[in-house]
Parts: C-alpha cells; structure tokens; sequence
C-alpha cells in the first residue's frame, strides 16, 4: 500500500529519510521552505528539462540513471531523495530502480513538475519543447495512418499491422514498458541543453 507523509516545517527536516514512497506538490513545498534544501532529482529528458524545470531540481535523465552513483553525490547517506518527472509515472520507474540497488530512501512527487506548476513552485524555463509523451502520441498516430495508408492503396496485408500495434499498446498499457519512450528519449533532439530563465508561475 501507497504511504504518504505529511512534513511539517517544525518537525521534519528536508534532509531527514522519511521511508515514505510519495509526497505532493504542496508537500515539497513546504520542504523547499526548509533552510537546507531538500535533494531533488528531475529524471526526464534534457531537452524537457530546459523546457521547464523546479528551480532547485537536478537533471538525471532515467535512460541514464545510476542509482548509486546519485546517492553517492547528496550527503547524509540517507537523506531523502525525491524524484519528479513531467507527471510521475518516470519517477516512479527511477524509484524502482533506486529499489532494486538497494537505495530505500527515495520518494516520489506526485503529479511530478504538471503538479509542481500549479502549485505555483518556483521554475526555471528554457526553450520550449513537446514532452516525451506528447512524441510518443505523435509517433503511434503517425505510424498508424501510414499503416493504413498503405492497407488502403497498397496492400490490405498491412492492416493486420494495425492489429499489431493495438496490441502492442494494450501491452505497454498493462506493463508500463514503452519501447517508442525509451528510443524517443534517446534522440537527438531530446539531449540538448541550454539556459533558463527564473519565474514562478502559478
């Protein structure tokens, strides 16, 4: 079962490991209140990340992440890690992995920097970009009236295809693997950086 905490200024120090698996927007700004700054991890991609990012969070994009070597960088050992992403579903996949090295002390925000936003976090913002679920969405449309396309005026063997790729998404629904994610990630254009400008929006 899904446990959340509720930090209060008073009593709960940013860097103190909570063993807790999920904060909210709101939680972790009240943490970021705190004197010492709490260790925040954004694992989407470079290009997202000069889109917009919370002001404090450092990029480790999930095609890349080394849990341990993270770790290693924050001091105490074990203070409390937070992972964000665009909504949360990559964070929670950077927590697996964090995890499965035997690093505990991870928590994953939720609604990841969508909900940073609205909460009206500081932000830095950069050079606009479409978010890496928005390309998967793009590729799939496109990949399949191309299909149909070519079932259409080529040959009807390429609508079984489409079946395919049906199924292929029912898949990736049930297991939360995308294959299309982890190549788009890896695209050139996904991997640039550059500067921002600070500002709160909300």
């Amino acid at each position: 079962m899904t446990r959340t905490f509720t930090p209060t200024t008073d009593t709960i120090p940013p860097t103190m490991n909570t063993n807790s698996e999920t904060i909210t927007a709101a939680q972790l700004a009240d943490l970021l209140k705190q004197p010492t700054a709490p260790h925040l991890v954004d694992v989407r991609t470079p290009a997202e990340f000069e889109d917009c990012h919370v002001a404090s969070a450092q990029l480790v994009p999930l095609d890349t992440l080394d849990p341990r070597k993270v770790a290693d960088t924050f001091q105490p050992a074990d203070a409390t890690i937070y992972l964000l992403c665009k909504s949360g579903k990559r964070a929670s996949q950077a927590a697996e992995k964090f995890r499965a090295a035997g690093i505990a002390n991870v928590t994953v925000v939720e609604g990841g920097t969508d909900a940073c936003i609205t909460a009206g976090l500081p932000v830095l913002r950069g050079k606009k970009t479409i978010p890496l679920d928005g390309q998967v969405r793009i590729g799939i449309g496109s990949f399949i009236l191309l299909l149909w396309l070519l079932a259409r005026y080529v040959s009807p063997v390429f609508g079984y295809l489409i079946l395919a790729m049906a199924g292929a998404l029912i898949w990736s629904g049930i297991t939360g693997y995308c294959g299309m994610a982890i190549l788009l990630a890896k695209a050139p254009w996904n991997q640039r950086a550059g500067g921002a400008s600070c500002c709160r929006v909300g």
